[in-house]
């Protein structure tokens, strides 16, 4: 049996989340920023996008490291590869992968579909605007739901 991928994020501070994703005996944390990408509304529209076959980027801000999401799905397989980049100079080398999934949208997507849920519901709507320093995508959110 494969194990269950289990995702959480953290009370929202001064604009930094801890985002912690669990798989088997297998974890992945970063501590993230607001800017100046917006990264919850492009996980949002991610999970929304990935209903339907295609590849999705989601960048998270470290300072100074950056992280990639590439969620891919094509038929029923969705998988996500976690890159890992020093910083924001990119260049022409590619991150090194850090973490990798795969299952079914059930089973990738729907545990950060969760996470956003159980954050959303942890605040009301102006004090995720106010933590996370940027609007929250509750909007989107419920639209995914």
């Amino acid at each position: 049996m494969q194990p269950k991928i289990k995702v959480a994020f953290d009370d929202l501070e001064h604009g930094w989340v801890r985002l912690t994703i669990n798989y088997g005996t297998e974890t992945f944390t970063i501590v993230a920023s607001y800017t100046p990408s917006d990264s919850f509304l492009d996980l949002t529209n991610a999970l929304h996008s990935l209903l339907r076959d295609g590849q999705v980027k989601v960048t998270w801000h470290c300072e100074p490291p950056e992280y990639d999401m590439l969620f891919s799905r094509s038929g029923v397989s969705v998988s996500l590869e976690i890159y890992e980049f020093p910083d924001y100079r990119r260049g022409i080398k590619r991150g090194e992968k850090v973490f990798a999934i795969s299952g079914t949208y059930e089973e990738v997507c729907l545990p950060f579909w969760r996470a956003l849920r159980d954050l959303q519901g942890r605040f009301s709507a102006e004090e995720l605007n106010s933590r996370w320093h940027r609007p929250f995508p509750s909007h989107e959110i419920d639209l995914l739901t």
